[in-house]
């Protein structure tokens, strides 16, 4: 059984994203949310670097290029939504 500390400590958290709602190819999310010891947000101060996907996004496909659903989209503040514009896939 695995259980998580209740202050846990590091500098880098992982997830691993295993399955979908569904989809067979994607995920979406639209928001992380991150939280200090004392309950207060974490905010990164350069989400560019601090914030990693693989893949990042659905522009590494041929088809795509511009498509908005990238990985900073994660940490914009903007978690319950249905936009696009606020999402990562």
């Amino acid at each position: 059984l695995f259980s998580i500390p209740p202050l846990p400590a590091g500098d880098i958290l992982s997830f691993n994203i295993l399955s979908t709602w569904g989809d067979p190819y994607y995920v979406g999310l639209m928001g992380i949310d991150l939280f200090d010891g004392t309950g207060h947000p974490i905010v990164l101060d350069d989400v560019e670097r601090q914030l990693v996907a693989d893949p990042p996004d659905i522009n590494i496909l041929p088809e795509y290029s511009d498509d908005p659903r990238t990985v900073d989209n994660l940490m914009d503040g903007v978690n319950h939504t249905c936009d696009d514009l606020h999402a990562w896939l």
